[in-house]
C-alpha cells in the first residue's frame, strides 16, 4: 500500500566505526543527563562494540532523545561524617562536583547505580582518621589525585579496562591519618569462622 511505512522491510546495513563512536558519545551523553547509569552505560557500551550493523546500534539509543537537553548549571554539594557513619548506595544522583568530609568518621559511596551529572565527576575527598570506601562499576575510568600525612590508599584495579569514550570519575584526596579504599565489588562480609580467628577482609 502506497504511504505505508516499510522501514521494517529495509534490509540493515553494516555499521561503521564512526557509528559506532556516535553511538557511544550519545550513550555517554545519556549518562551526563542522568538518563542511564554507569552499569547500563558499561553494558550499552559493550553491546556497540560488538554491533554489526545499524539497526543493533539503533536499538541501543532507541528509547533516548535525539538531542541532548541543556544540562542545569551544579553546584558543589558537601557531606559530612563526623564520628558516624554515611552511606550512599542504590540508584541516586552524584552532581558533577562534590565534596565529602569525614572526621573519625566512616563513608561508604556505591556508585554502582548512581547517575552522573557530568562525563567528567570530581569528588574531593577530605579524610581526618577516617574510613572512605568508594565502589566503581567496570569500566569506569578512575583517576585518584592527592593523599594526606599518615593516611594511605588501597586502589582494586577493575578486572575490566576503562571503557573508551565513557566517564570518568576524578576523586581528589586530602587530610592526615585516613584510609580511601576504591573498588570495583564490595569488600566480603566475613563468616563466623573468620570472625573467631580474627581474620580482616581488606
Amino acid at each position: 500500500m502506497i504511504g505505508m511505512d516499510d522501514s521494517q522491510d529495509r534490509h540493515p546495513i553494516l555499521a561503521s566505526d564512526a557509528e559506532r563512536d556516535h553511538t557511544v558519545t550519545r550513550l555517554r551523553d545519556a549518562v551526563a543527563e542522568g538518563r542511564l547509569t554507569l552499569e547500563e552505560f558499561s553494558e550499552r557500551v559493550g553491546a556497540a562494540q560488538l554491533a554489526r550493523t545499524d539497526q543493533e546500534l539503533a536499538v541501543l539509543s532507541g528509547d533516548l532523545p535525539a538531542a541532548p537537553a541543556p544540562a542545569p548549571d551544579s553546584e558543589s554539594e558537601v557531606h559530612r561524617a563526623i564520628c558516624s557513619h554515611l552511606v550512599r548506595q542504590g540508584p541516586w544522583s552524584l552532581p558533577e562536583r562534590s565534596r565529602w568530609r569525614s572526621l573519625f568518621g566512616t563513608i561508604d559511596l556505591d556508585l554502582r547505580q548512581a547517575r552522573l551529572s557530568g562525563t567528567d565527576t570530581e569528588i574531593a575527598i577530605k579524610n581526618t582518621f577516617g574510613t572512605v570506601t568508594v565502589i566503581v562499576p567496570e569500566g569506569l575510568e578512575v583517576v585518584v589525585r592527592g593523599g594526606g600525612m599518615f593516611a594511605s590508599q588501597k586502589i582494586d584495579a577493575p578486572a575490566a579496562p576503562p571503557v573508551p569514550g565513557g566517564p570518568r570519575l576524578v576523586i581528589d584526596a586530602s587530610g592526615p591519618g585516613g584510609t580511601l579504599y576504591v573498588r570495583s565489588r564490595p569488600p566480603r562480609q566475613m563468616g563466623l569462622r573468620a570472625l573467631l580467628r580474627g581474620d580482616s577482609d581488606d
